[in-house]
């Protein structure tokens, strides 16, 4: 698929903001049944404006001779074409993968996508170009209950430190970030096939978790998406999923 998997996506777009000033939302939403089938919902925008100039700037280095770089033209964050998209899908999904629905939308100055997929069972999602890169791991603890983890990707997309190394400028540093950056919101929720125990998620309800990164209302977002990632405890009683990845530190 031209979509890109989840770790990828935020690192270009990352990138896209920074060179053009854009702005991406996205939110994404993963139920998790007992037997480990599930749906996945996402819904990912952009800025028209932000996509007029990737693609003017394609067009432009295309007239050049030369090769558009990931991160300015070519394949873009995120595709918007919805024939394109399903027929990727259909060549490259694994089995076990179905593509429920997809539809693109024009509102208020933003190009949306919203698709929905439906899986046999959780690894055969992490199979996908959303999580191939290995950012999700699912395992059992010593009480035999679920530790679902998920990394943002955005450790790499930020500099983890400022040039002197101080608390102080590292702060000032992420606060002018967090300007270029403005209007970025990346809203990740997780239902789980049984009661949360624990998670370090920004909001949590019986089998709910969220995780909200608005940098709009929190400009300190940008560093929490540098160093956390999603992890979410659930009850494994009556749930049978195979487990894959490395069990966290």
């Amino acid at each position: 698929m031209k979509v890109m998997n989840t770790e990828t996506r935020w690192l270009v777009a990352l990138a896209v903001v920074l060179v053009l000033g854009g702005c991406v939302k996205v939110e994404q939403t993963l139920t998790l049944k007992k037997d480990g089938s599930g749906t996945l919902d996402m819904r990912y925008g952009m800025s028209e404006q932000t996509i007029a100039q990737m693609e003017a700037m394609e067009k432009m280095a295309e007239s050049m001779g030369q090769e558009a770089s990931e991160d300015v033209g070519g394949e873009t964050p995120f595709d918007f074409d919805e024939a394109e998209i399903r027929e990727q899908f259909e060549s490259d999904a694994p089995e076990g993968v179905e593509l429920v629905s997809l539809q693109s939308e024009s509102l208020d100055g933003w190009r949306y996508m919203n698709l929905k997929l439906a899986f046999d069972d959780l690894s055969a999602l992490k199979n996908t170009e959303f999580f191939s890169d290995g950012a999700m791991s699912l395992t059992k603890n010593a009480d035999g209950n679920y530790v679902l983890v998920q990394s943002t990707g955005a450790e790499d997309a930020m500099p983890p430190t400022s040039p002197d190394g101080s608390d102080a400028a590292t702060a000032a540093m992420m606060q002018q970030m967090a300007a270029m950056f403005a209007g970025m919101r990346i809203a990740t929720t997780v239902i789980a096939p049984s009661e949360i125990i624990e998670s370090n998620a920004t909001d949590m309800d019986g089998r709910k978790a969220s995780w909200v990164f608005d940098v709009d209302e929190d400009p300190t977002v940008l560093s929490k998406l540098q160093q956390m990632n999603l992890r979410m405890v659930f009850k494994g009683k009556g749930v049978e999923i195979a487990e894959f990845g490395s069990a966290p530190n």
